[in-house]
């Protein structure tokens, strides 16, 4: 642990690095948890940082340049608070001076806002005293973060948010060596001492027009047999880097666990990876796009047709993609659907009839979630299948039918393009699917596939997923099953996973990849081989130089649980061998 003592405080306040000098020893501190941990100078009052609230000087370089991140220009908020809606300005009073957005704006940052509103119960206690390093380590840069109390009491408030910024300055000096570096971090993080409904501008007009609406009983959503659910009370929300509100969700790492100031670090990554693939999108050319389904919906499946180019076209593409995006619109989250399940996109091989039909790409869907969700999913290997181009029809499952009906806004878009991206596949092999993991899974016939003599490269794509959970070891949803396949008797390298089954926080930090984050569910522990509101990603395994061109070759394949037999659950899986010429 690092002890950080003040040694002078001078009376200028112009940078970080004149308003305080820490002589520290000892190692890294790894967050010293609640209260009077931190910094404070001989009065017992927390130094002033010196940081400047004002707009950056013009031709001053910003956080956007030195993360090369476009900056968008700042809209005039519309009024309204549904979550989705533009933000409008605000002004918040701090410990370190006033801030108004519209004065700091540089058009790639997001700000997240952490709120203490003093329930009954501890819970907010535990939630403010809980670490503080995965704010400061866990997120990025263009990430800014408001801490506020709802108490009435001026004093009080100051009271609940300073621990906070001892905590963050003293780990701030004990992590990085220089000022510039310490002022970059600190700029972040802002301490507010404005009773949160009083915050003047939209963030007050929201939490005052939400609590409005989460006291009235007709906000309550009917779930059965579980009862009316009230809107949740908003311990975090957000705006994105789109300038739009965000809920933030559920501040619990698991279901039943503890409240975490670090689950509020998850946010930013999140919207960083749907402004990638907005910009991306923005900078693309020579992209086609056809478009499979976009309106309102509370259905789950689909059959929907796209016209491709022609053959001699289709020949010169090397890109396949599947653009989805998913908005829950309701105000109260628990309107929104509730459960991990399976979704995919499937050609269907028998046209509009769609009873013959082989997977593309597959995505879990997330917990109760408020907002939209967007990813690209990559179905490139598997080009073979569309060579031909022409009418396509294609199947989408975005769950079971029978699930509870939630009005969703749907957006499925089909992207073909060449990038370069390398090896063009130009046909398909189906080989096994998965099944229930029990004693019978593995009774199995060899697949045989013959690719041309002049095939350039061959491989084995497989989707895998695992489903259920039996009794004593949590298979297949949370156990370490196995997979081995061969090649004309050869096996190939094992398939496993590579993280930590069911540790606490192994999907989380997925969310820079679009998991999102917040779900009302036990979104943030580790799956294997998937986690939940996130694609599940494609295993390519090259077998170039064990197949004999040709020539008829043999494909092999069983599971197993920690290399003994199947031990329950299900297995979601589609392999293929494609290659290219």
């Amino acid at each position: 642990m690092v002890v950080c003592t003040p040694r002078a405080r001078l009376g200028s306040a112009l940078l970080l690095a004149s308003s305080l000098s820490l002589a520290c020893t000892g190692e890294e501190t790894p967050d010293a948890g609640p209260a009077d941990s931190g910094v404070a100078d001989d009065a017992g009052e927390t130094p002033d940082t010196g940081v400047d609230a004002g707009p950056p000087d013009s031709g001053v370089r910003t956080v956007c340049d030195d993360l090369g991140l476009p900056g968008l220009a700042m809209q005039a908020g519309d009024g309204t608070y549904d979550w989705g809606d533009v933000a409008g300005d605000f002004t918040v009073n701090t410990m370190d001076g006033p801030w108004t957005l519209s004065e700091q704006w540089t058009g790639c940052e997001s700000y997240v806002f952490v709120n203490y509103i003093g329930t009954t119960s501890d819970y907010q206690d535990r939630f403010f005293s809980s670490s503080v390093t995965g704010l400061l380590f866990d997120t990025p840069l263009n990430a800014h973060y408001f801490f506020m109390s709802w108490e009435s009491d001026a004093a009080a408030r100051e009271a609940r948010v300073k621990p906070l910024r001892d905590r963050i300055l003293a780990n701030i000096f004990d992590r990085y060596p220089d000022d510039a570096t310490r002022l970059a971090q600190f700029r972040r993080f802002h301490f507010v001492t404005d009773r949160a409904l009083d915050v003047a501008g939209s963030v007050g007009a929201l939490l005052t027009d939400y609590m409005a609406y989460q006291r009235n009983p007709a906000s309550r959503v009917d779930l059965g047999d579980r009862g009316m659910a009230p809107p949740p009370l908003p311990w975090m929300f957000a705006i994105d880097r789109d300038q739009r509100w965000d809920f933030g969700g559920s501040v619990d790492e698991f279901v039943g666990g503890d409240p975490k100031l670090k689950m509020a670090s998850y946010l930013p990554g999140f919207f960083d990876h749907k402004a990638r693939i907005r910009d991306a999108q923005a900078a693309e050319t020579g992209v086609q796009t056809e478009i499979l389904l976009d309106a309102p919906t509370s259905n789950r499946t689909f059959v929907r047709s796209a016209q491709l180019p022609s053959p001699s076209a289709m020949a010169a593409m090397d890109t396949l993609e599947f653009d989805v995006t998913v908005n829950c619109r309701y105000r109260n989250v628990f309107a929104c659907s509730e459960w991990d399940r399976i979704a995919d996109i499937e050609l269907c091989l028998d046209g509009e009839a769609c009873a013959d039909r082989r997977e593309l790409v597959r995505w879990i869907t997330p917990y109760w979630r408020v907002g939209m969700r967007r990813w690209v999913m990559d179905a490139s290997d598997l080009l073979g299948f569309v060579r031909q181009g022409g009418l396509r029809w294609f199947k989408i499952t975005m769950g079971p039918e029978w699930e509870r009906a939630t009005l969703r806004d749907v957006r499925v878009a089909l992207r073909l393009a060449s990038k370069g991206t390398g090896t063009r596949t130009s046909s398909v092999v189906e080989a096994f699917t998965g099944g229930d993991f029990n004693a019978t899974y593995n009774d199995r016939t060899p697949v045989t596939f013959t690719p041309p003599a002049d095939a350039t490269k061959v491989e084995l794509v497989v989707i895998l997923s695992g489903h259920g959970q039996e009794a004593g070891n949590n298979c297949a949803e949370w156990c370490d099953h196995r997979h081995q396949f061969a090649v004309n008797g050869a096996a190939l390298p094992e398939i496993r996973y590579e993280g930590s089954v069911g540790s606490s926080g192994g999907c989380a930090p997925t969310t820079a990849q679009g998991l999102p984050p917040g779900q009302f569910g036990n979104w943030a522990p580790e799956r294997a081989y998937w986690c939940p509101g996130l694609p599940v990603d494609h295993i390519r395994v090259d077998i170039t130089d064990k197949v004999n061109l040709g020539q008829a070759n043999t494909l092999e394949y069983s599971g197993n649980f920690e290399g003994g037999p199947p031990a329950g659950g299900n297995i979601s899986l589609t392999s293929y061998v494609v290659w290219a010429q």
